[in-house]
């Protein structure tokens, strides 16, 4: 053990003793040598006992922090970093003191720590050392009541008070105090620990309330497709779905080709009565099924008797016209699969290559499979005139 060589009063080593003494006049005093360890002579010298040791570190917390503003609260997206020492007892590591004003809004899940509220600040529990990364989510309302608003989040004493990156828009919001700009918003720095932000609601500005007229909406007809379903001894069916743009109840007019039948319509899944037809012509009124909407649908079955297939022959095909513009119309023909068939005139342009593995094929429905179409078909019929003659491709003549 260190000792300290100190040469000391007899006042100091036998205070009673020397006291008597001093009381004789004109007797010396006297004095002496004494060895004393350090340990026991800084007490003594410094009159008190030595300070207690600072208390061990538990867990080193980084964080950071973004805010919104809304009408009357700030809203808190804080994000924690906890590095927590001790391993096999509890730590409490205090983040955020949460005021009356304040509350969580989300809290996470951890797999070895629990986040919560204890005591009235935000708290990571855990007994096991390591990292833990999370996210909490806050409101802060404002203190006040008014125009104006504040508030204030404060710091636990585990944190280190950090900046809060503020997101306002300040076309809403004006803010009472002057704040540090940056590229996302503005910054706020913290002062004794805490964060504070104070701001005002801007008035909306009156305007003049003007009713939006909506125009008219032109009817029309933005896609039609129709099949064809023939058997051999010459029984067509053919079936004609149009796609109805409006917005109103308007008229349609139908006029039925020369040579077909009339079988049924239906206007929006609606079964709709064909007995009107004068002169070839259904006259209809349709509307979109629901107030407001701006699609329609209309469905019209016709049956056409051509006659019995020959060796070869000329088919003549038509569509119904309508008084309707339509944008883009398809069509898809079933024949027997017996003949070749060859596009001789009409409108219909035959589809072939690509834009045949493009269409929608109904491979359910037997016989040969060809495709349609034309663009712009306006107060029109459309029309095709198809050549077939009997496929011997097959056959053992060849």
């Amino acid at each position: 053990m260190r000792t300290l060589s100190l040469v000391v009063g007899l006042l100091l080593l036998a205070p009673k003793a020397l006291a008597a003494e001093d009381a004789t006049p004109n007797k010396p005093a006297r004095s002496g040598t004494a060895t004393v360890p350090l340990d026991e002579l800084i007490p003594l010298y410094a009159g008190r006992e030595a300070p207690a040791p600072a208390p061990p570190t538990d867990a080193v917390v980084t964080s950071t922090l973004k805010g919104r503003l809304s009408a009357d609260a700030l809203q808190v997206e804080a994000g924690f970093q906890v590095e927590v020492l001790a391993d096999g007892r509890w730590t409490q590591v205090r983040l955020l003191q949460l005021d009356s004003d304040t509350f969580t809004t989300t809290l996470p899940t951890l797999d070895d720590a629990m986040v919560g509220v204890v005591d009235g600040y935000l708290c990571l529990l855990t007994r096991k050392a390591g990292r833990h990364v999370f996210d909490v989510g806050l409101t802060v309302r404002s203190q006040v009541a008014g125009p104006e608003r504040r508030a204030q989040l404060r710091f636990g004493p585990h944190a280190s008070p950090v900046p809060l990156a503020l997101e306002a828009d300040t076309s809403v919001f004006t803010l009472t105090e002057s704040l540090a700009t940056s590229r996302d918003g503005y910054t706020v720095y913290p002062a004794q620990g805490a964060l504070r932000v104070g701001w005002r609601a801007l008035a909306p500005v009156a305007r003049e309330a003007k009713p939006q007229a909506r125009p008219p909406l032109e009817p029309r007809i933005s896609e039609a497709t129709a099949s064809w379903v023939s058997t051999l001894e010459g029984r067509a069916t053919l079936r004609v779905h149009y796609d109805l743009s409006l917005d109103r109840e308007q008229s349609l007019e139908l006029s039925v080709p020369e040579g077909l039948t009339l079988e049924r319509v239906t206007l929006n899944a609606i079964p709709v009565s064909v007995e009107g037809v004068e002169a070839g012509v259904l006259k209809l009124k349709v509307a979109p099924p629901r107030l407001g909407e701006t699609e329609g649908a209309l469905e019209v079955v016709l049956t056409q008797e051509l006659g019995v297939f020959h060796l070869s022959g000329r088919l003549k095909l038509a569509l119904p016209r309508v008084s309707w513009p339509v944008a883009e119309l398809r069509a898809r023909a079933h024949f027997p699969s017996v003949f070749n068939y060859r596009r001789e005139g009409g409108s219909l342009e035959l589809l072939e290559g690509e834009e045949v593995a493009a269409a929608d094929a109904d491979e359910a429905l037997p016989g040969k499979v060809l495709y349609f179409r034309q663009y712009l078909v306006a107060a029109s019929a459309p029309t095709l005139e198809l050549g077939y003659s009997v496929d011997i491709s097959t056959s053992y003549f060849r």
